[in-house]
């Protein structure tokens, strides 16, 4: 194209959009036609004329200018549109929406077409210092301590074969066969099944029946199926023969100081010391918790001070990536992008999008939020930061150091270093009220 900058004037629209018209050159689009030309004339086979070798003169008294059209205004968008962004001094966040009319097109003529694009809003900081907050107590009871324990000696426990009687918790390993109407029935008998009693794992009433029994001991079970269980059998009563083989049964070790030594705790050796850790644990996971949580309402009331709007172009390009790359892992797992949504806790492909959505509004929103806390705070990151910062990103590796720094820009340091100076004077400036 040529190097002529595209004239542009610049219209404020709705909240968000801006429309461009840009001024095609005669020179500009003449260039675009020749582009053009070049391009089709390789793809039409005329006889009497290799691929390629038709004079424009003689395609254009058989086909006519208007058959280059579509091309050529694509060559000149690409090389206007462009200058024009830089121009206007805007900032789209989506591909443009073009218009222009085509029965103005003509060889040796101008054209203007018009450009409406997206853009990010300037946003409006709100009061950031001295805003209040609540921050959850951090607490730990000793209730929450023994609970921590207790789950962890489960953990550990071990199945033994008993000889007592079997009680609700224990497995009792069974041969069975059940019969309606005295006759046995398909998909009604077993052997060497391990039911653990009070899992509800059968039809009600069965496992109860078994409890009190012991080894080698028969049980005559009498049960009625449900109403909506397999048609041919719903609502019959039915007797299964149960042989007991074993019972078993889950034994929880107790907290010794060779226990706690087992579990390979740095500087950790007797139960007093495996108390004092387990309160620390949980001491530390309830400060992450609250820091989280106020930070998060911290923000949130940031942004109602503050005016952002986040373009829904923005979210719905980011949201396209999400959705790609659960297509994708759906794909390595070989099984429907759906389904691996309903694993993940999501009833449907729009709730994840729906979740998603709001997600990434709230992240980006956030993201602003910081990025105009920088610049009203003048936050800088000097070179002896950003160097301590690879350092620590590197153990002190001089390798790994050296790869460190040729892998990760300083700009992308730098910004993270800003992020986290901004993050702490939102925090520090905060009225913290502890419940």
């Amino acid at each position: 194209m040529s190097k002529k900058q595209a004239r542009v004037s610049v219209k404020k629209l709705e909240a968000g959009k801006v429309e461009l018209t840009v001024n095609v050159t005669a020179e500009e689009f003449d260039l675009a036609l020749d582009h053009a030309f070049q391009k089709v004339v390789k793809e039409i086979n005329v006889p009497g004329f290799r691929p390629g070798k038709m004079p424009k003169s003689v395609f254009v008294k058989r086909f006519g200018y208007e058959s280059l059209y579509q091309d050529a205004v694509e060559f000149a968008l690409q090389g206007t549109y462009p200058i024009a962004v830089r121009e206007s001094g805007v900032f789209p966040v989506a591909d443009p929406a073009i218009d222009l009319k085509f029965e103005d097109l003509a060889p040796g003529k101008g054209f203007a077409y018009t450009a409406v694009v997206e853009v990010w809003q300037e946003a409006v900081l709100g009061e950031y210092k001295g805003v209040e907050v609540k921050r959850d107590s951090t607490k730990v009871t000793e209730a929450k301590v023994k609970q921590y324990i207790k789950k962890a000696l489960a953990a550990k426990q071990e199945t033994v074969i008993k000889e007592k009687p079997a009680k609700k918790g224990d497995t009792v390993v069974i041969d069975f066969e059940g019969y309606v109407d005295g006759e046995p029935f398909e998909g009604g008998a077993g052997q060497n099944y391990p039911l653990e009693l009070g899992s509800h794992s059968f039809i009600p009433g069965f496992e109860e029946q078994l409890i009190g029994a012991t080894p080698e001991s028969e049980v005559e079970v009498n049960v009625t199926f449900p109403e909506n269980y397999v048609e041919h059998l719903a609502s019959k009563a039915a007797v299964f023969k149960v042989k007991v083989h074993e019972v078993k049964t889950k034994v929880t070790p107790k907290l010794t100081d060779e226990l706690v030594q087992e579990m390979e705790i740095e500087n950790v050796n007797t139960v007093e010391e495996y108390h004092a850790y387990v309160l620390d644990l949980l001491t530390k996971e309830a400060t992450e918790k609250a820091d989280s949580k106020m930070m998060a309402d911290l923000f949130k009331k940031i942004a109602k001070k503050s005016k952002i709007v986040v373009p829904e172009a923005v979210i719905e390009a980011e949201l396209e990536k999400q959705v790609k790359r659960v297509e994708d892992q759906a794909k390595q797992y070989n099984m429907p992008a759906e389904l691996l949504i309903q694993y993940s806790g999501y009833q449907s492909m729009e709730d994840f999008k729906e979740a998603g959505r709001k997600h990434l509004e709230t992240r980006i929103t956030n993201d602003v939020i910081i990025e105009e806390i920088v610049k009203a705070e003048k936050i800088k990151a000097t070179a002896k930061e950003i160097e301590a910062e690879y350092k620590l990103a590197a153990g002190n590796d001089e390798k790994k150091l050296a790869e460190l720094k040729q892998q990760v820009k300083e700009e992308q340091v730098a910004e993270n270093i800003k992020y986290n100076k901004a993050l702490e004077l939102i925090k520090k400036n905060a009225v913290v009220i502890q419940k």
